[in-house]
C-alpha cells in the first residue's frame, strides 16, 4: 500500500470512529474533550479519537472538529482537523496553544463534507496541550479574511491519558 494511500484509510479509521460510525461504541467526556473508541467491545486496543467539535450558536452548523488519535503503524498521536467547505486553501490553518509560537499546517484536500489538515504530534506538545488552556486555530475564508476559533484544553490532559491507554 502507498504511503499516500495508508495515510487516507488511517485517516478515514479514525474520523469513522469520531463520528461513531462503527456499531459497538463507548463515549467518555473529559471536561471540554470526548473520547470516542470504536471496534471490538469498544475497550483496550480498539479505535479510539479524542476530539472537540466546534459549531455556530445560530443553527448549530458545524465550524471545525479538532480530533487525537493513535494512528498506525508508529502508534503516534496525529491530529485531524475538519474545516468547512469554501476556505481559502494554501494560507492553510495556524494552530497556537496559549501565548505560544504559532505553527502552520497545510490544509491536506477537500472532501463533500469539509476539507482536512493532519499532522503528528510530539510529545512536547502533548504536554502544552495538557497544561495550556487555549487552543487557538486560524483558517481563512475564500477572500482570505482570517476566521479565527478558540477551543478549551480543559480536560486534554485526562482525555489524552485514557486515549493513550485504550490503546493498549
Amino acid at each position: 500500500m502507498s504511503p499516500t494511500l495508508r495515510h487516507l484509510v488511517i485517516i478515514t479509521t479514525l474520523w469513522a470512529a469520531a463520528l461513531g460510525v462503527q456499531a459497538q461504541d463507548t463515549q467518555q467526556v473529559f471536561g471540554s474533550w470526548t473520547l470516542r473508541c470504536s471496534g471490538p467491545g469498544a475497550d483496550a486496543g480498539a479505535d479510539c479519537m479524542m476530539f472537540q467539535n466546534l459549531v455556530q450558536k445560530a443553527g448549530g452548523q458545524p465550524v471545525l472538529q479538532f480530533g487525537i488519535g493513535m494512528a498506525p503503524p508508529d502508534g503516534l498521536p496525529t491530529v485531524l482537523v475538519s474545516l468547512p467547505l469554501g476556505i481559502a486553501l494554501p494560507p492553510g490553518i495556524t494552530v497556537q496553544i496559549d501565548s505560544g509560537a504559532a505553527a502552520i499546517f497545510p490544509i491536506e484536500r477537500c472532501e463533500p463534507d469539509g476539507c482536512r489538515a493532519s499532522f503528528k504530534m510530539r510529545d512536547a506538545t502533548v504536554q502544552q496541550l495538557s497544561q495550556g488552556q487555549q487552543l487557538r486555530l486560524t483558517f481563512y475564508d475564500g477572500e482570505r479574511k482570517p476566521l479565527k476559533v478558540s477551543l478549551s484544553l480543559e480536560g486534554f490532559g485526562a482525555a489524552f491519558k485514557a486515549l493513550a491507554a485504550a490503546q493498549h
